[in-house]
């Protein structure tokens, strides 16, 4: 590795993006992602909103099974409410304030679920307006012959309202996500000792875990992130 790379790489980004964080959080539980989900309109005019991620997590995900079945990679299932039995779909609204549920995805009337579920091919499009509906009234569709389909928040805290309203929705705060990250890659660091591949956020992520406490960990990159420790964020 030649000096400027290796200087890149030990050079702190100048403000980390929450999106790339979370994403990286939701990576290392197993989920393939598409980012900044865009739900177009009708006709023409500006979109009609788009998702942060849009992550699918398959029911069998196991890693270091080949290596090592002993001692498989722990995701973060209990925060994560992980099924093993199913195809789990997550749509995911980043925030660096409150959690908070953007107004697109709550407004029946404009069917921006009901555009999302269908471009993304999980369900048979009879089942389209049921799971839409459950998604519109818990934030979670959960039927046993199918993915289950659910909105997770992640912010600086929970939103006590929202839980109160949807009882299907996930909460994660930016201290649970740091955590989980800095755990995983200290439990794990020879085996992902490799990682030039990775872009600038998830190699800042790993190498910062071996400099630092978990605390300390937590305490930085929260702070390159910009999260905000009081206002809450407006919603769209």
């Amino acid at each position: 590795m030649n000096e400027a790379v290796e200087q890149e790489r030990r050079s702190p980004p100048p403000r980390l993006s929450p999106e790339r964080v979370a994403y990286w959080y939701f990576r290392l539980n197993g989920f393939l992602q598409i980012e900044n989900f865009v739900v177009h309109p009708k006709l023409n005019g500006g979109q009609r909103t788009d998702a942060d991620l849009i992550g699918v997590r398959f029911p069998f995900r196991a890693e270091r099974l080949i290596d090592d079945p002993d001692d498989l990679m722990q995701d973060d299932a209990d925060r994560l409410q992980l099924l093993n039995d199913r195809a789990d779909i997550v749509i995911a609204e980043i925030k660096t304030g409150l959690c908070a549920l953007n107004g697109p995805w709550t407004n029946e009337e404009h069917q921006n679920i009901h555009r999302v579920l269908a471009a993304i091919g999980s369900l048979p499009a009879y089942l389209i307006d049921e799971a839409s509906n459950a998604l519109y009234a818990d934030a979670s569709f959960d039927r046993p012959d199918y993915p289950r389909i659910r909105l997770i928040l992640v912010g600086r805290e929970p939103d006590p309202a929202i839980a109160e309203k949807y009882a299907g929705i996930t909460q994660l705060t930016w201290a649970e996500i740091l955590s989980f990250i800095w755990q995983r890659f200290q439990r794990y660091w020879k085996q992902k000792k490799q990682v030039e591949q990775w872009d600038q956020v998830g190699r800042h992520l790993k190498d910062l875990v071996r400099r630092t406490s978990e605390e300390d960990f937590i305490a930085s990159t929260i702070g390159l992130m910009g999260v905000l420790a009081n206002k809450p964020e407006p919603t769209d």
